[in-house]
């Protein structure tokens, strides 16, 4: 029977996951890694009056005990939004969904440090809240509203930033498709028809140089992320090509900002996107489960060896 220390739970194909455990194989750590979508090949036993878990993968015994587990570190969605799919079998809807709730469930595991815990991200991804919340730190935010209504007060001189207000992903034909937050005129919002659903409407914000920022506890790494030098019109992510991440020191009161608006939140990790323009910073969001395992590479950024540093301490 193996103890465990650290459980992850992750997929598969998630890059950042890979990071993090060749640094804990490199330290010697005693952990495990869960990935939800090979779930149904693992033999599972969750006593819960004991509350302990004992896990066998290739046949390898594995145990989690609650008095004993230092962290778990939870990449992974709080629920499906895929769910939808018309090619899913009653069968698959089944063990998909209630699969997703044995995840959820080991949040029992409380005695464990978590980056994050379910709870938190839930509440955390919450854009109304992240934005209320960053105001009364006291970051700058561009000036927003949530709205379905032909009478919102929108300039048709203008350009506004339009992105959804939770994450959309949408099934078209044998495609998904996702939907980036896109620069629009204003007169094309007037005349749209988005009573069907609300829609995220922001001021744009120009000049503008995008600021990728990754919170591991105390610990803040930021980068610049710029096209031939210079800042990216529109979403960023649209555009593969000579794209850099530079990383760079951010004001120390922005730093502890971005710290604080995480820890409000509840959280102990968090990709948050910033806004630089003459020398200003705007807070656009906060991510509870964002992605950084490309700013390894991409930025030479220490963020594994961050955050086992910060798994490994009870």
């Amino acid at each position: 029977m193996n103890d465990v220390d650290i459980l992850i739970i992750s997929n598969t194909l998630d890059l950042a996951t890979d990071y993090v455990c060749v640094e804990l194989d490199r330290r010697g750590a005693k952990y495990l890694r869960l990935n939800r979508d090979l779930l149904s090949i693992y033999d599972v036993n969750f006593d819960i009056l004991e509350c302990s878990l004992v896990v066998i993968v290739d046949k390898v015994k594995y145990k989690i005990h609650n008095d004993r587990l230092k962290s778990v570190y939870y990449r992974a969605p709080i629920y499906l939004r895929d769910i939808y799919r018309p090619d899913i079998s009653p069968k698959e809807q089944l063990s998909r969904t209630q699969w997703m709730a044995f995840v959820r469930n080991l949040s029992v595991f409380d005695c464990a440090k978590w980056m994050n815990h379910p709870l938190a991200t839930f509440r955390g991804e919450n854009k109304f809240l992240q934005l209320r919340i960053a105001m009364k730190i006291g970051m700058l935010c561009p000036e927003t509203i949530a709205t379905n209504s032909k009478h919102a007060v929108i300039n048709g001189d203008e350009k506004y930033i339009v992105k959804s207000i939770d994450t959309a992903v949408l099934r078209m034909e044998d495609k998904e498709a996702f939907i980036y937050s896109n620069l629009v005129d204003g007169s094309d919002i007037i005349s749209f028809d988005n009573s069907i659903a609300p829609i995220f409407i922001q001021s744009y914000i120009q000049p503008k140089i995008d600021i990728r920022v990754t919170v591991v506890g105390n610990v803040v790494y930021a980068v610049r992320i710029l096209m031939n030098g210079e800042g990216v019109s529109g979403d960023w992510r649209r555009i593969k090509n000579n794209i850099e991440f530079v990383p760079f020191l951010l004001p120390e009161n922005i730093a502890s900002n971005c710290v604080n608006i995480v820890n409000s939140l509840g959280l102990s990790f968090g990709g948050i996107d910033l806004i630089e323009s003459d020398g200003c910073y705007f807070f656009l969001e906060v991510n509870p489960t964002g992605e950084w395992g490309w700013l390894v590479n991409s930025a030479g950024l220490p963020i594994p060896e961050t955050l086992c540093d910060f798994l490994e301490h009870r």
